[in-house]
């Protein structure tokens, strides 16, 4: 795999990542004033696909940007990493959303129920105070498999991806997120054989990616007009989402391919790839305390939702990434003074 190898970077990769991150954010603008094109409309053809594009995209990166673990030792501190990274943020920003919770509940705040939001938050995450995060979550599984499952024969991990199929058709439990695991991990296996196969990938025709793009065309057109007509809900497409999911990759492929000619659609889309997890940590704190600002002042029922959801969306992306920018800044110019070389953030 010369171009796993070589780690080039892939701006269409990245600008997938960034599209993905912007459905994300779009698809999270719930906030109690949605109208009927949002609500029946836009939110549903999200939700039926955007997570597994997340997911395939998520596990590619992985696949891709990954070095070697070659022992016993070697794995433990790449997990160590990646719990530093991922899994002590996850704890942080739910406990202290569960010590927030309660005083605008009016509720009482006491041990038992900090106890209680722990064991919801490590156990069951949908559950919990912040369930908008279990992504980190489930990332953080891919993320302890992940050595493992690259060492497998490439046959045995096209067999673990087919199987993987099968998997989406199981209602999991909601203890561990055994049943978004049981959803997304084919396109977890997906993700890996596609950064694998990168350099076919690479090389096939433009004209294969828009003819591989039709059916998700096809399916957006339906659910955007007798989809949306006749109240279609995500609910109805069940493990289906998995064949949405999979129409939709090379519709993204193709539409980075086009928008990477836009050179300030470009540089935004690889912006917000590159900060896309402090966005994923901090935007539904920006909606939420945005539409409680605007609540406050008494405007929030009067101002018009499309402005809303484009306000709203441009400033969740927009403040983490700057944000992420200052604090690069930062660490950059205290770097230069002690002599210390800065780290790669991917």
């Amino acid at each position: 795999m010369t171009s796993t190898s070589t780690k080039q970077r892939l701006v269409h990769i990245d600008m997938m990542v960034g599209l993905a991150m912007t459905l994300v954010v779009l698809g999270h603008f719930s906030v109690g004033v949605e109208p009927k094109w949002y609500a029946d409309g836009l939110h549903h053809w999200i939700y039926s696909f955007h997570m597994e594009l997340f997911v395939f995209l998520s596990a590619f990166l992985i696949r891709y940007t990954y070095k070697e673990v070659q022992s016993p030792l070697e794995y433990g501190k790449y997990i160590w990493r990646k719990f530093k990274k991922f899994f002590i943020w996850f704890l942080v920003i739910g406990m202290a959303v569960a010590i927030i919770s309660p005083f605008f509940r009016h509720a009482p705040l006491s041990v038992d129920y900090l106890w209680h939001s722990l064991r919801t938050l490590l156990l069951y995450p949908r559950w919990s105070e912040t369930a908008f995060l279990w992504y980190i979550y489930i990332l953080f599984g891919y993320y302890l498999i992940s050595p493992l499952f690259f060492r497998l024969p490439q046959l045995v991990q096209v067999l673990c991806c087919i199987g993987a199929l099968f998997l989406a058709m199981i209602d999991g439990s909601t203890f561990l997120c055994a049943n978004e695991f049981c959803q997304y991990t084919f396109f977890y296996c997906l993700g890996v054989l596609c950064a694998q196969w990168i350099d076919d990938i690479r090389n096939a025709k433009r004209w294969l990616w828009a003819l591989l793009s039709l059916p998700f065309v096809a399916y957006s057109i339906w659910i955007s007009t007798e989809g949306y007509a006749i109240g279609f809900g995500i609910h109805q497409l069940g493990w289906w989402t998995t064949v949405t999911g999979v129409a939709s990759l090379p519709f993204f492929y193709l539409l980075s391919m086009a928008l990477q000619k836009i050179g300030p659609v470009r540089k935004t889309l690889t912006a917000i790839s590159k900060d896309c997890y402090i966005i994923y940590l901090l935007q539904m704190f920006i909606i939420w305390g945005s539409c409680w600002l605007l609540h406050q002042a008494g405007i929030l029922e009067k101002t018009p939702f499309g402005v809303l959801l484009v306000g709203g969306t441009i400033l969740a992306i927009a403040l983490p990434i700057g944000l992420a920018t200052i604090y690069r800044h930062i660490r950059t110019n205290m770097n230069k003074k002690s002599g210390t070389p800065l780290k790669s953030s991917r």
